[in-house]
Protein backbone atom coordinates (compact mmCIF):
# COMPACT_ATOMS: atom_id res chain seq x y z
CA UNK A 1 0.00 0.00 0.00
CA UNK A 2 2.80 2.45 0.81
CA UNK A 3 4.55 1.71 -2.56
CA UNK A 4 1.08 2.54 -3.73
CA UNK A 5 0.85 5.90 -2.34
CA UNK A 6 4.63 6.80 -3.30
CA UNK A 7 3.94 6.11 -7.18
CA UNK A 8 0.78 8.06 -6.80
CA UNK A 9 2.47 10.58 -5.35
CA UNK A 10 5.44 11.03 -7.57
CA UNK A 11 2.89 10.88 -10.69
CA UNK A 12 0.97 13.70 -9.05
CA UNK A 13 4.13 15.55 -8.77
CA UNK A 14 5.11 14.98 -12.56
CA UNK A 15 1.64 16.19 -13.54
CA UNK A 16 2.39 19.01 -11.69
CA UNK A 17 5.05 19.73 -13.21
CA UNK A 18 4.37 19.37 -16.78
CA UNK A 19 0.98 21.85 -16.13
CA UNK A 20 3.06 24.16 -14.87
CA UNK A 21 5.43 24.42 -17.54
CA UNK A 22 2.86 24.08 -20.27
CA UNK A 23 0.88 26.88 -18.64
CA UNK A 24 4.26 29.04 -18.29
CA UNK A 25 4.87 28.51 -21.99
CA UNK A 26 1.48 29.67 -22.55
CA UNK A 27 1.77 33.23 -20.97
CA UNK A 28 5.25 33.81 -22.35
CA UNK A 29 3.89 33.31 -25.82
CA UNK A 30 1.22 36.09 -24.56
CA UNK A 31 -1.70 33.98 -24.05
CA UNK A 32 -3.87 34.71 -20.74
CA UNK A 33 -4.51 33.11 -17.11
CA UNK A 34 -7.42 30.92 -17.99
CA UNK A 35 -10.91 31.77 -15.92
CA UNK A 36 -12.86 29.33 -14.03
CA UNK A 37 -16.44 29.96 -14.13
CA UNK A 38 -18.80 30.54 -11.47
CA UNK A 39 -18.62 28.38 -8.35
CA UNK A 40 -20.54 28.27 -4.89
CA UNK A 41 -17.91 30.38 -3.34
CA UNK A 42 -18.81 34.03 -3.27
CA UNK A 43 -16.34 36.45 -4.67
CA UNK A 44 -16.42 40.17 -4.88
CA UNK A 45 -18.17 42.02 -7.63
CA UNK A 46 -16.09 41.73 -10.94
CA UNK A 47 -13.97 39.48 -9.05
CA UNK A 48 -11.94 36.47 -11.16
CA UNK A 49 -11.52 33.07 -10.50
CA UNK A 50 -8.70 31.47 -12.26
CA UNK A 51 -7.77 28.03 -9.85
CA UNK A 52 -9.01 25.78 -7.42
CA UNK A 53 -6.78 23.30 -5.93
CA UNK A 54 -5.81 21.58 -2.46
CA UNK A 55 -2.32 22.58 -1.19
CA UNK A 56 -0.05 21.73 1.56
CA UNK A 57 -0.52 25.11 4.04
CA UNK A 58 1.53 26.53 6.99
CA UNK A 59 2.28 29.89 8.56
CA UNK A 60 5.60 31.13 10.05
CA UNK A 61 4.58 33.25 13.43
CA UNK A 62 5.73 32.84 17.02
CA UNK A 63 3.54 32.38 20.25
CA UNK A 64 3.31 32.49 23.93
CA UNK A 65 4.33 29.13 26.21
CA UNK A 66 3.81 28.82 29.16
CA UNK A 67 5.52 26.29 31.68
CA UNK A 68 5.72 24.81 35.43
CA UNK A 69 8.54 26.16 37.60
CA UNK A 70 9.45 23.07 39.75
CA UNK A 71 9.86 23.78 43.46
CA UNK A 72 10.36 20.82 46.04
CA UNK A 73 11.02 21.28 50.16
CA UNK A 74 13.77 19.61 50.79
CA UNK A 75 14.87 18.36 54.01
CA UNK A 76 18.03 16.18 54.66
CA UNK A 77 21.72 16.56 55.10
CA UNK A 78 23.29 19.25 53.13
CA UNK A 79 24.32 17.07 50.49
CA UNK A 80 20.90 15.15 50.04
CA UNK A 81 19.69 18.88 49.80
CA UNK A 82 22.27 19.94 47.53
CA UNK A 83 21.50 17.44 44.91
CA UNK A 84 17.61 17.66 45.13
CA UNK A 85 18.43 21.55 44.25
CA UNK A 86 20.48 20.70 41.29
CA UNK A 87 17.78 18.19 39.76
CA UNK A 88 15.45 20.78 40.74
CA UNK A 89 17.46 23.44 38.60
CA UNK A 90 18.13 21.10 35.61
CA UNK A 91 14.25 20.44 35.61
CA UNK A 92 13.75 23.89 35.26
CA UNK A 93 15.69 24.67 32.73
CA UNK A 94 14.84 21.73 30.37
CA UNK A 95 11.29 23.18 30.72
CA UNK A 96 12.32 26.85 30.31
CA UNK A 97 14.57 25.82 27.57
CA UNK A 98 11.47 23.61 25.82
CA UNK A 99 8.71 26.38 26.00
CA UNK A 100 11.34 29.16 24.15
CA UNK A 101 11.71 26.59 21.45
CA UNK A 102 8.12 26.06 21.43
CA UNK A 103 7.76 29.84 21.44
CA UNK A 104 9.91 30.80 18.77
CA UNK A 105 8.93 31.87 15.28
CA UNK A 106 8.36 28.70 12.78
CA UNK A 107 6.26 26.98 10.36
CA UNK A 108 2.94 26.40 12.56
CA UNK A 109 -0.84 25.23 11.53
CA UNK A 110 0.17 22.71 8.73
CA UNK A 111 -2.67 21.24 7.33
CA UNK A 112 -3.55 20.29 3.72
CA UNK A 113 -6.46 23.24 2.53
CA UNK A 114 -8.62 23.81 -0.55
CA UNK A 115 -7.30 26.95 -2.49
CA UNK A 116 -8.99 29.30 -4.66
CA UNK A 117 -6.68 31.67 -6.46
CA UNK A 118 -8.17 34.75 -7.71
CA UNK A 119 -7.38 38.11 -9.34
CA UNK A 120 -7.40 40.18 -5.87
CA UNK A 121 -6.21 37.12 -3.30
CA UNK A 122 -5.55 33.75 -2.19
CA UNK A 123 -8.36 32.21 -0.53
CA UNK A 124 -7.60 29.30 2.08
CA UNK A 125 -10.34 27.07 3.72
CA UNK A 126 -7.93 26.48 6.61
CA UNK A 127 -9.86 25.01 9.70
CA UNK A 128 -13.34 25.53 8.46
CA UNK A 129 -13.34 29.16 7.64
CA UNK A 130 -11.69 31.22 4.38
CA UNK A 131 -8.80 32.95 4.94
CA UNK A 132 -7.48 35.69 3.24
CA UNK A 133 -4.44 36.48 1.91
CA UNK A 134 -4.88 39.95 -0.50
CA UNK A 135 -2.32 40.12 -3.53
CA UNK A 136 -2.02 44.20 -2.96
CA UNK A 137 -0.31 43.29 0.74
CA UNK A 138 2.57 41.23 -1.09
CA UNK A 139 5.75 42.42 -0.28
CA UNK A 140 7.81 38.93 -1.17
CA UNK A 141 7.38 36.22 -3.26
CA UNK A 142 9.76 33.23 -3.15
CA UNK A 143 10.43 29.44 -2.60
CA UNK A 144 11.63 26.61 -4.17
CA UNK A 145 9.71 25.32 -7.34
CA UNK A 146 11.90 21.75 -7.17
CA UNK A 147 10.86 21.12 -3.74
CA UNK A 148 7.52 22.22 -5.53
CA UNK A 149 6.71 24.65 -2.29
CA UNK A 150 6.50 28.76 -2.26
CA UNK A 151 6.62 31.62 0.02
CA UNK A 152 4.54 35.02 0.45
CA UNK A 153 5.13 37.64 2.43
CA UNK A 154 2.71 40.40 3.17
CA UNK A 155 3.14 43.70 4.25
CA UNK A 156 0.82 43.00 7.61
CA UNK A 157 0.42 39.72 8.86
CA UNK A 158 2.28 36.41 8.97
CA UNK A 159 4.23 34.67 5.84
CA UNK A 160 2.38 31.77 4.40
CA UNK A 161 4.23 28.66 2.81
CA UNK A 162 2.09 26.54 0.17
CA UNK A 163 3.62 23.72 -0.96
CA UNK A 164 2.25 20.17 -3.05
CA UNK A 165 1.69 19.18 -6.42
CA UNK A 166 -0.43 21.84 -7.37
CA UNK A 167 2.48 24.79 -6.06
CA UNK A 168 4.39 25.33 -9.13
CA UNK A 169 0.99 26.04 -10.72
CA UNK A 170 -0.39 28.30 -8.53
CA UNK A 171 3.07 29.86 -8.45
CA UNK A 172 3.43 30.74 -12.05
CA UNK A 173 -0.63 32.17 -11.80
CA UNK A 174 0.37 34.56 -8.53
CA UNK A 175 3.96 35.55 -10.04
CA UNK A 176 1.63 37.11 -13.34
CA UNK A 177 -1.32 38.34 -11.14
CA UNK A 178 1.12 39.95 -8.98
CA UNK A 179 4.09 41.24 -11.02
CA UNK A 180 2.41 40.88 -14.45
CA UNK A 181 4.01 39.83 -17.69
CA UNK A 182 7.73 40.50 -16.19
CA UNK A 183 6.43 38.41 -13.20
CA UNK A 184 7.40 35.20 -15.49
CA UNK A 185 11.17 36.29 -14.89
CA UNK A 186 11.48 35.68 -11.44
CA UNK A 187 13.65 33.79 -10.07
CA UNK A 188 11.39 31.48 -8.04
CA UNK A 189 10.21 29.97 -11.52
CA UNK A 190 13.56 29.49 -13.00
CA UNK A 191 13.49 25.72 -12.47
CA UNK A 192 10.14 25.88 -14.79
CA UNK A 193 12.14 27.93 -17.33
CA UNK A 194 14.74 25.70 -17.65
CA UNK A 195 12.52 22.34 -18.06
CA UNK A 196 11.06 24.23 -21.18
CA UNK A 197 14.37 25.00 -22.52
CA UNK A 198 15.79 21.54 -21.92
CA UNK A 199 12.46 20.17 -23.48
CA UNK A 200 13.43 22.19 -26.80
CA UNK A 201 17.24 20.92 -26.46
CA UNK A 202 15.51 17.50 -26.37
CA UNK A 203 12.51 17.71 -28.99
CA UNK A 204 10.89 14.28 -28.11
CA UNK A 205 10.42 16.07 -24.99
CA UNK A 206 8.69 18.99 -26.33
CA UNK A 207 5.55 19.96 -24.59
CA UNK A 208 2.20 20.30 -27.04
CA UNK A 209 2.41 22.91 -29.38
CA UNK A 210 -0.91 24.03 -27.96
CA UNK A 211 -1.25 23.06 -24.73
CA UNK A 212 -4.83 23.49 -23.07
CA UNK A 213 -4.23 26.27 -20.08
CA UNK A 214 -7.54 25.38 -18.76
CA UNK A 215 -6.69 21.97 -17.08
CA UNK A 216 -7.09 22.35 -14.00
CA UNK A 217 -3.75 21.93 -11.12
CA UNK A 218 -3.66 18.20 -9.74
CA UNK A 219 -5.31 17.86 -6.13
Amino acid sequence: MARRNDDGLQEALREGWASACHLFEHLARGGELPELPPGPVRLNPNEVPYTDGVLGYARYYGTSVTYQQNSTFLLGSAAFVAAGMAVNAAANAHARNRAHAQAAAQWRDHANVRTLLTDRRLMCDYGGRWLNFWHEGVVEFHGDLSQWLFILRYEVGNPIMMHGPAAPWFAVCIARIVYGQRGLQLPILAPLAQTIAQAYRAPEQLPPADPDPRALPPA
